[in-house]
């Protein structure tokens, strides 16, 4: 078995720095090409990581010296490319959201079943240790039965992200686009924690109420969120999400919110909070604690490192095309009740 899983990259905006950095930082891969139709975006990163470059995607599909790419495009392009890529042969590890339609995460799924490749969907809360840990106190019962959930993502984005995200690399308009990104607030950052419930909580929604729009900003996708999710064990969640939420969070501590019979955990990356009615063996009683655990932080480089694992060794990675689809369908179905205007039941047709 190799041990070495050899990159390409396509898409090299901005996530896909921090992406080759962590390919480059993580032991069991590298950087085996890089691919804009933008040739500016690829002297910086071919000079950092020693990687030959073009502005055709076809030449990194045909390439004998990649093994697997990575997508980094705007979003309605995952799942297309993604598909070319699992019929040339290639493992495929896609940005979220793993497309902006169920028939189009379907599709991308089937072609990598077909074609006997791995697919992955870089969600760093399945690779964190924090996360882990959290997860195994409550399933273990930690928390009693679930009761509620709580997402915020109170963002306060400049004018100048909608064409230069946050690191201004590449001067683009998709992120305004609904056809390119598939919405805003949502499909874009509140995602991260309808996956990292799902993941952490073993629960799905049954039932979405949202409303959404575009309050404050001139684009097309929604800038302002609020939903109420049903689970399927009874639970009630919440959802309030902005780009334009000016001043941000203050001190509010980031993270989704679970809430138990016995206790309630934030989900706050690598550094879980609990507290419990009863507490662990050596906890206090009515007192916030971290959860203890000696994992990995979830970043790009474990990210990389869990799916090249996976990819050599012909297993599924932690973050699944199907845990990529799970996520996607809230988030669709809450821009189908917003724009019904009425709640929506899961699953939804494709």
């Amino acid at each position: 078995m190799a041990s070495e899983l050899r990159i390409g990259i396509i898409g090299c905006g901005e996530i896909a720095m921090q992406t080759c950095q962590g390919i480059a930082a993580a032991p069991n891969a590298s950087v085996a090409m890089l691919m804009d139709p933008k040739p500016e975006l690829l002297s910086d990163l071919a000079e950092m990581f020693g990687a030959p470059t073009t502005t055709d995607v076809d030449e990194v599909l045909a390439s004998a010296d990649v093994d697997a790419v990575y997508i980094a495009t705007p979003h309605n392009q995952h799942a297309p490319l993604g598909i070319r890529a699992a019929a040339a042969g290639k493992h495929v590890l896609v940005e979220k959201p793993i497309a902006t339609t169920l028939a189009d995460a379907d599709a991308l799924i089937e072609a990598c079943r077909e074609h006997g490749v791995t697919l992955g969907v870089a969600y760093p809360a399945l690779v964190d240790g924090g996360m882990a840990a959290a997860r195994d106190l409550v399933r273990g019962g930690a928390l009693g039965e679930i009761t509620a959930v709580r997402i915020t993502v109170h963002a306060d984005k400049p004018d100048s992200y909608w064409t230069g995200g946050y690191t201004r690399r590449v001067r683009t308009t998709w992120r305004t686009s609904k056809e390119e990104a598939g919405g805003g607030i949502l499909i874009m950052n509140a995602v991260h924690d309808l996956n990292a419930v799902r993941w952490v909580t073993g629960l799905e929604v049954s039932r979405v109420y949202a409303e959404c729009d575009t309050l404050a900003t001139e684009v097309e996708v929604e800038d302002t969120v609020g939903a109420v999710l049903r689970y399927t064990n009874g639970a009630i969640g919440v959802i309030q999400a902005g780009s334009t939420m000016r001043g941000g969070a203050h001190d509010d501590r980031p993270g989704p919110r679970v809430y138990g019979t016995k206790g309630q955990m934030i989900l706050t990356d690598h550094e879980p909070l609990v507290w419990l009615v009863e507490p662990l063996e050596g906890g206090v009683r009515g007192a916030w604690e971290p959860v203890r655990h000696s994992g990995p932080r979830g970043d790009r480089a474990e990210i990389v490192r869990r799916f090249a694992a996976a990819a050599l060794a012909g297993e599924e990675p932690p973050s699944t095309g199907l845990d990529g689809r799970k996520a996607l369908e809230i988030v669709l179905a809450a821009y189908r009740s917003g724009e019904r205007h009425e709640p929506v039941s899961l699953p939804l047709d494709a």
